[in-house]
């Protein structure tokens, strides 16, 4: 099974991220979803990553993304914030669109047990930080830990640094009614494509990617002789 294609804040190459450009141009070149970053700004629901944003700037409101993307695919919203003022206004827009694909995100892990109280149907992502994966750890103490903190934040998704996932990881959390996520980091078109094939074939449910370039090398590979991906670098 190929994992999904989550375009990290949209098309990046071609447009400022995070911006209702970058996610249209990310669909139109077939991604299967896009992630973007949600802050919470004098009562709006932003869409923007950095924590010490202009105010004074133009930014996307998600009921704009939404508006336009609901019904194009996976949207991975990922709240930076780092208190609960915007779930009122959050869970009143999403009701909205009942029917979206979307999956929430956080690496504010005390957030998780509130978005899992106010969203008892939606899928819930972690991400985990590098630092969880400390020096003395092995493979196995990791996977462990990792679907065991999913579960206890009552999750459904674990997102991971590639370096730190693998095909048991990936077993383990499957075992558990968990999926896997992972990140291909932005590096040579050789690599990026190897990461894919890894990826594929550890099991990973899905990924995001950062440069838009990969994800059309992989569309354009259409054969997948022995079940790995067809492309000559």
């Amino acid at each position: 099974m190929k994992p999904l294609m989550i375009a990290h804040r949209g098309d990046r190459i071609n447009f400022p991220e995070n911006t209702i450009e970058a996610f249209a141009s990310a669909f139109e070149k077939g991604a299967d979803g896009v992630e973007m970053d949600l802050q919470f700004a004098r009562g709006n629901l932003v869409i923007v990553h950095d924590y010490m944003f202009d105010e004074r700037k133009k930014y996307p409101f998600l009921s704009e993304a939404l508006d336009l993307f609901a019904k194009r695919g996976r949207l991975e919203i990922e709240i930076k914030s780092m208190d609960l003022d915007f779930l009122p206004s959050f869970k009143k827009l999403l009701s909205q669109y009942g029917k979206a694909n979307v999956e929430i995100t956080t690496s504010v892990y005390p957030l998780v047990k509130y978005l899992r109280q106010e969203f008892p149907k939606v899928s819930i992502g972690i991400i985990y930080n590098e630092k969880e994966f400390e020096w003395w750890m092995d493979g196995k103490f990791i996977n462990n830990k990792i679907v065991k903190y999913t579960k206890l934040y009552q999750a459904n998704v674990a997102h991971v640094p590639w370096k730190a996932a693998s095909r048991e990881m990936a077993d383990q959390c499957h075992k558990n009614n968990l999926k896997l996520h992972s990140h291909i980091l932005k590096q040579s078109l050789s690599k990026q494509i190897r990461t894919y094939r890894e990826m594929r074939e550890a099991g990973i449910d899905q990924c995001t990617f950062d440069d838009i370039f990969v994800l059309q090398a992989i569309k354009r590979s259409t054969q997948y002789p022995n079940g790995r991906l067809s492309y000559n670098t």
